[in-house]
């Protein structure tokens, strides 16, 4: 994998109207930078909605991007891309060495302690005290926060072994908006180091999950 890899499931019930042939997986890609311009073709106004309608492979993305407010609509098309290779490898089974969650409002905080301009975070599970351990260390020197696995902040705390692993802070931050958004956050690392962050979100009644994979810039035993 690359060192980031992001994965957002949306159930059905999150759409107003969802309807696919049956028994057939769709599967394209297109251009990221284009479809978050074309959902933000508004800005921050107007509450628009969005209509997605795809034909057969090798057609358009077509959305639909409607102003709630005033009478104005946007018709887009995204050229697609055949996917050529679908990985059979389970990130998610490659972090099956430690699990941490948390509330995901408190894990903000936590994170917003540190340094931001921080270049790497360093991450230290241990299945003693101080149990979990984040660093990093910029211009102004260096930031720890320790967190006990009896903290408010965490409702599961699994720690087969000691593992510490060091990422880049960037990666990290690019999600942080989002976990705004979230209800719990779930850590997990595996013995590559490979950092799991799954993210929880609710909304009335209904529950949609963000993954997100970072490779580690190296393992320490």
């Amino acid at each position: 994998m690359r060192s980031v890899e992001t994965s957002a499931y949306i159930p059905r019930n999150m759409f107003t109207y969802y309807h696919i042939v049956e028994n057939e997986d769709v599967i394209f890609k297109i251009s990221m930078k284009i479809f978050t311009e074309c959902l933000n073709i508004y800005g921050d106004e107007g509450n628009p909605s969005v209509k997605l309608s795809y034909h057969s492979q090798g057609s358009p993305l077509c959305l639909v991007v409607k102003h709630s407010e005033e009478n104005i609509t946007v018709d887009c098309e995204i050229k697609t891309m055949n996917v050529d290779d679908v990985p059979d490898v389970s990130l998610a089974e490659e972090c099956n060495l430690n699990k941490v969650v948390f509330n995901a409002t408190m894990f903000v905080e936590i994170l917003q302690r540190l340094d931001n301009s921080a270049e790497e975070i360093m991450i230290d599970l241990n299945p003693d005290p101080p149990y979990f351990t984040l660093t990093t260390t910029g211009i102004g020197g260096e930031s720890k926060v320790n967190i006990s696995r009896h903290s408010d902040s965490i409702t599961i705390f699994q720690c087969k072994e000691k593992c510490t692993s060091k990422y880049a802070f960037a990666h990290i931050r690019q999600i942080l908006k989002v976990m705004n958004y979230a209800n719990k956050v779930a850590i997990s690392t595996g013995e590559s180091g490979l950092l799991g962050i799954q993210l929880v979100i609710n909304s009335d009644d209904k529950q949609m999950y963000i993954e997100y994979y970072v490779t580690a810039q190296f393992a320490e035993d």
